[in-house]
């Protein structure tokens, strides 16, 4: 069984993608999150373009899942606030629920028109220059959401924690029965807010959940999120951030697949596709990365919805088609010195790598989960999602080499659990500065350029003068190892004569693999 660790460390052909940066390559120790692979040939980049854009405008998409407030959430919020802020921080739910209290304008175009760039195989949005996703981290930094905690598909485990779930599923019932024949989000608002209940604060996260975290439902209170409700209420964390990033990933695919299967005699069909995950988290998730798509920013980070609130969209999206790599922010989190969120905190001004003892603090473990491979189990158990931050390393402040391949490991979703769930066991992680500048290797552009087709033959005067460098240098030690030839064995020298043959040849492929990858204007 290979080893589960998270990172490696190893000497690579690399290079910058800041177009203010030389493009010579360098080889270098760089860092990168497994799995890799050496092989250029190994799979090949999904193209996800289609003929969208037309589809786009034509696709008919109610983001039911983007909530706004009820009239009196506000306060509400203010009161609970004030009773059981130590309680929400102590559950990791603290600025999830003050993010209820903005308003994030939905603009659909930007959303669809990212969805075009959509892949459900490898989870990403993939542009000409590489691939980017929403994370575990931003889940965490954006939604205020913890990756670390039980799960959703948690128990009631005491008489008290019965004794409260039968009385909200009086209440519940009682909704039922009413003239709306439905447990009604308002009517539970007016039912339980400032009522002075014993159970008033678990009927609060319970609506907070319907409403702005698993939203299912049009204004109906959830059976499934009762139990939820209560063990925050008590601040026992739970990993709420991979539950919602799985519907996020789940909701994307199925617009994806919607609009690549519109057909052209479908314009008059009014047929609605109705997705129910977060979406406003995306949109955030877009303005925090594209920063010619986003309006002006709000000063306050905390929570981070603060800072989009309101805000009017970008009148003119068309641009993101073309997005440029100088264009996406890879690190925007760890920037704003001003940010005293857990993982903003966890960078500093400079890398450094960090021994883990037996038990990791919380900012560590976070950190881990956020950057290795995993499942992402969603609230029902039937949404298991896979998740591959090392197919964008650079958003970790790692570099960036061919991914490897991941089997799936969601048999059930307890198995999925479980391997989301699983122990840390690296010796020691490498956290990247604040500012890193992550590089990609050789291999990776030429391997993310196959899309494009074959490259035709070499003949810019930099690869020239690249190669006549790579066997200057081999002439020299050609040299060397001919004056060593005279005083050893014939078996020695033959052996010797080969690795060094074996070790020119890798390099010379490594520049090669460069100079494809230019001559294709990747690069």
């Amino acid at each position: 069984m290979l080893e589960d660790t998270i990172m490696e460390e190893r000497e690579e052909l690399m290079l910058s993608l800041k177009p203010s940066k030389t493009h010579d390559p360098t080889r270098k120790l760089g860092l990168f999150l497994k799995p890799t692979s050496t092989l250029t040939n190994h799979g090949k980049p999904f193209d996800p373009t289609h003929c969208c854009e037309e589809k786009m405008c034509s696709l008919r998409v109610l983001f039911k899942g983007w909530r706004t407030q009820q009239k009196g959430w506000k306060d509400w919020v203010d009161g609970m606030h004030s009773l059981h802020k130590s309680t929400w921080k102590k559950a990791g739910i603290y600025e999830a629920v003050l993010n209820s209290c903005y308003e994030i304008k939905k603009d659909d175009n930007l959303i669809l028109g990212f969805v075009q760039k959509w892949c459900d195989e490898t989870k990403s949005f993939v542009f000409s220059w590489g691939e980017v996703t929403v994370t575990l981290e931003d889940m965490m930094v954006i939604g205020g959401y913890s990756v670390l905690g039980d799960s959703v598909d948690c128990a009631i485990v005491n008489e008290d924690m019965e004794r409260v779930l039968e009385k909200l599923m009086e209440v519940r019932t009682e909704l039922t029965r009413s003239s709306a024949n439905k447990a009604d989000q308002t009517q539970w608002m007016k039912k339980f807010k400032d009522s002075g209940s014993d159970i008033e604060h678990e009927a609060f996260l319970v609506l907070w959940l319907c409403r702005f975290v698993f939203p299912s439902s049009s204004a109906v209170v959830m059976k499934d999120v009762l139990t939820i409700g209560i063990h925050l209420a008590r601040g026992v964390k739970l990993a709420l951030a991979p539950a919602v990033l799985a519907s996020i990933y789940r909701d994307l695919s199925l617009l994806k697949t919607k609009m690549v299967g519109f057909k052209d005699d479908d314009h008059n069909d009014k047929t609605v596709t109705a997705v129910w995950a977060p979406f406003q988290l995306v949109q955030v998730w877009i303005w925090e990365r594209f920063c010619k798509l986003r309006p002006n920013p709000g000063h306050s980070c905390s929570p981070r919805f603060a800072k989009w609130g309101n805000k009017l969209p970008v009148k003119d999206v068309s641009s993101f088609v073309g997005s440029a790599l100088e264009e996406f922010c890879w690190q925007p989190y760890g920037e704003d010195l001003n940010d005293h969120s857990l993982l903003s905190k966890l960078y500093q001004d400079v890398g450094r790598w960090v021994v883990l003892d037996v038990c990791l603090d919380e900012g560590l473990e976070s950190w881990a989960r956020c950057s290795r491979v995993s499942e992402l189990v969603g609230i029902d158990g039937n949404c298991i999602e896979q998740y591959l931050p090392h197919r964008v390393a650079m958003q970790f402040g790692m570099n960036q080499d061919v991914p490897g391949d991941v089997a799936r490991t969601n048999e059930t979703s307890e198995v999925a659990w479980n391997f989301y769930s699983r122990p840390v066991t690296d010796a020691k992680l490498y956290i990247p500065s604040r500012v890193s500048e992550p590089h990609v290797t050789a291999r990776y552009l030429e391997w993310s350029n196959k899309s494009t087709g074959s490259c035709s033959q070499l003949c810019d005067d930099e690869g020239k003068n690249l190669v006549k460098n790579e066997l200057r240098t081999e002439g020299s030690e050609d040299a060397m190892g001919n004056n060593d030839a005279g005083g050893g064995s014939g078996d020695d020298e033959i052996n010797a004569l080969g690795l060094k043959l074996e070790a020119r040849i890798g390099k010379l492929e490594e520049v090669f693999q460069y100079l494809k990858a230019k001559k294709q204007k990747v690069i």
